[in-house]
């Protein structure tokens, strides 16, 4: 079995868990319905730190009931983060408005990982269907980011100022919830597919 193939059966054993992803096919073998409970089970049985936890009940649970503990220790990552780094507030003299902006920086962080940029024209199939015609979509495969004005605009701030500061921020910490999410997988199929992690 190629390096390929294993790709292709973890990506696709994954997708029996996210309610949200695009599904082409079965997985060959056939699978039985996992529950929630079967999920979250897996994910309890690790050492997942919080975050990655309640990352992983919303994103493959859908367990909205987390949704705001999951915005409250992003945020909290985020402004740690900021203060070490010695980063300046959005609104120096408007401290509501400030912790307004992170709350939103930190929920569409965690709405990109958790929709994973899925193109809302075609739902991730990559063709727009219309009730008279078929064409491919023009997102990349199914998959389309933010532009930076959409994010800036989703953020509550200036395009200027996101384009000059919190772009690149943004990035950064992004990483660090796509390592929350990894680590999610890993446990995940370790725990339902794999049996021998």
């Amino acid at each position: 079995m190629t390096r390929n193939d294993e790709e292709y059966i973890k990506m696709s054993a994954m997708t029996l868990l996210t309610p949200k992803s695009v599904k082409y096919e079965g997985v060959p073998g056939g699978m039985p319905t996992l529950t929630p409970e079967d999920v979250a089970a897996a994910l309890g049985m690790g050492d997942l730190p919080r975050e990655a936890y309640l990352l992983g009940l919303v994103k493959y649970n859908n367990d909205k009931t987390v949704i705001h503990e999951l915005d409250k220790l992003t945020q909290q990552f985020i402004i740690t983060k900021g203060i070490n780094e010695k980063w300046r507030e959005p609104w120096p003299t408007d401290k509501k408005k400030s912790l307004f902006f992170f709350l939103q920086f930190a929920r569409q962080m965690i709405n990109e990982v958790i929709f994973e940029n899925t193109c809302q024209t075609c739902n991730g199939t990559g063709v727009y269907q219309h009730k008279s015609f078929t064409r491919k979509c023009r997102c990349s495969n199914g998959k389309r980011a933010l532009t930076k004005a959409e994010l800036a605009e989703k953020c509550c701030i200036t395009y200027k100022s996101w384009c000059q500061t919190w772009h690149a921020r943004y990035l950064e910490c992004l990483d660090e919830l796509h390592s929350w999410d990894k680590k999610v997988n890993h446990q995940l199929f370790c725990y339902l597919f794999e049996k021998s992690c």
